[in-house]
């Protein structure tokens, strides 16, 4: 007789992955044990049974395992008890009428058990539809224990079920708390929602609130919600079909301070959550927040921040000239601050960009977090910073500090590093001589560029205007020259 062929087995050796199911399931099961108090045997070993088969991946449905009423117990409490086990369930009308099918009404405790689920889990373990038949099979069967002899918890719940048990509970109970004058902590004492803090419906509750709060402050008021609304498990929290509840937060900062100069502490929050707009449209941040808040927002983000980076650029202009003790900077910053401010005012200027160099950069650190900054790019050089001021596509200026002289071009070589966000650093004679170098190879001449030197005559102002005026930028002149020089303005150089 012929033996048999050896059986050859290829067994990998286990690691320590393998073993990470029995864990949980046995984490899960410490956590049962600590509530003797829920059952008897036989409902602990109802527990073991469906969790082990759910953590095992053999719950897809997971009816086939709730035959009894203490299977049902057993489901309930663990939906609201074991994260693992809750990640592996989704509510549904056949879960729901079978669970009904065993036991009608479903008895007090396994109905406490099933709300707690519902505040712990919502809508992480349920669709649209879910939550629908969820909601109206909780507010059915609290109505067997609304009576006078139910215990004051579901009779609460019972009195309150139209408000909490809907899939948009959360806007609900906010809207009741406002209806009725009350704080967030006593709406949830009044509803009873105090022990579910951690839950996913109270932080539904709690995002709702930070909206609604948001809607009603005063425009550009430094409000502690602020705070909360920048923490990243609020912004990336989903809201509305491809939404984030990041985008609701930033389309009601945006949209309540158009018409106006943004507050510093609802720019900050802006900037926090989505950065600057003035980047390429492929980086992550562009294509997660402003893609989807649409070119009218990123327009007025833009004109903010022009206002910023002008007023980071004049601190920077006026600390230069402070710290290198040079006279001539000081004595001119005032009337440099003037004419870049009257543009700014009259909404001349549609874009803008810093270019900083290291002490520029390292001041301004000192005096805002870096998520508080807008986009700017470095210049190497130890000192000479520069601001890019687009005025509405028809004039471009550049200027600087320290012997930087004042330059304005009727347009921008195809190359320019002026309006390239990928470029993130640049050379110092980039922007002193090289556009210049740029624009003549490209357009042939120099008749519609301007390059002049700062004085205290106010000549610059003069040649400035004049080249504005003949760009088709026509600007008083008193919102360029202070009050103070007006008057000689005018006398030497009239005012037409």
């Amino acid at each position: 007789m012929k033996s048999l062929p050896c059986i050859q087995f290829d067994l990998p050796e286990w690691e320590e992955k393998h073993f990470q199911i029995l864990r949980q399931a046995e984490k899960s099961m410490g956590a049962i044990s600590h509530k003797a108090g829920k059952g008897s045997d036989e409902f602990m070993q109802a527990c073991r049974r469906l969790l082990e088969e759910v953590l095992n991946g053999r719950g897809n449905d997971v009816t086939s395992n709730i035959n009894k009423t203490i299977d049902v117990r057993a489901f309930t409490f663990l939906l609201s008890s074991s994260s693992n086990f809750a990640q592996k369930i989704t509510i549904s009308r056949h879960l729901l009428d079978h669970i009904l099918a065993i036991r009608s009404p479903i008895s007090r405790l396994t109905l406490t058990q099933l709300i707690r689920s519902f505040f712990v889990q919502f809508d992480r373990v349920a669709d649209e539809q879910g939550l629908i038949d969820w909601c109206e099979f909780i507010k059915g069967n609290l109505a067997h224990y609304s009576g006078g002899s139910s215990s004051s918890e579901l009779k609460r719940y019972a009195e309150h079920s139209d408000i909490i048990f809907s899939p948009v509970g959360p806007s609900r109970v906010i809207k009741y708390s406002q209806k009725e004058k009350i704080d967030f902590d006593g709406m949830l004492k009044r509803l009873g929602l105090t022990g579910f803090a951690e839950g996913r419906f109270l932080t539904l509750c709690r995002y709702q609130y930070y909206l609604n709060t948001l809607e009603q402050i005063p425009v550009g008021e430094d409000h502690p919600v602020l705070s909360e609304v920048c923490k990243t498990d609020v912004v990336n929290s989903p809201y509305a079909a491809d939404k984030q509840l990041g985008h609701e937060i930033l389309s009601i900062l945006i949209d309540r301070s158009e018409g106006q100069a943004i507050s510093q502490s609802w720019q900050n929050v802006i900037l926090t959550i989505a950065g600057d707009p003035r980047v390429p449209k492929s980086s992550s941040n562009y294509q997660q927040w402003w893609a989807l808040l649409g070119d009218k927002r990123i327009a007025l983000m833009r004109g903010w921040l022009s206002r910023f980076d002008l007023k980071l650029f004049l601190k920077v202009l006026e600390q230069s000239a402070k710290d290198g003790k040079e006279s001539d900077m000081e004595r001119m910053f005032e009337s440099r601050k003037v004419f870049m401010e009257g543009l700014l005012e009259e909404g001349l200027v549609s874009e803008s960009r810093l270019f900083l160099s290291a002490n520029a950069v390292t001041y301004l650190k000192k005096h805002y977090e870096p998520d508080e900054l807008p986009v700017y790019a470095k210049v190497s050089s130890l000192k000479t910073s520069m601001i890019y001021l687009n005025l509405k596509g028809a004039v471009h200026i550049v200027e600087g500090s320290h012997s930087f002289k004042l330059k304005m071009f009727d347009r921008l070589p195809s190359e320019c590093v002026l309006n390239n966000y990928s470029v993130k650093k640049v050379e110092d004679y980039e922007l002193r001589s090289g556009i210049l170098s740029q624009y003549t190879k490209e357009f042939l001449n120099t008749d519609n560029v301007l390059g002049v030197t700062h004085d205290v005559h106010l000549n610059w102002q003069n040649n400035a205007i004049q080249y504005l005026r003949k760009n088709g930028l026509y600007i008083e002149i008193g919102k360029l020259i202070s009050k103070k020089r007006y008057r000689e303005y005018k006398y030497k150089f009239g005012v037409n």
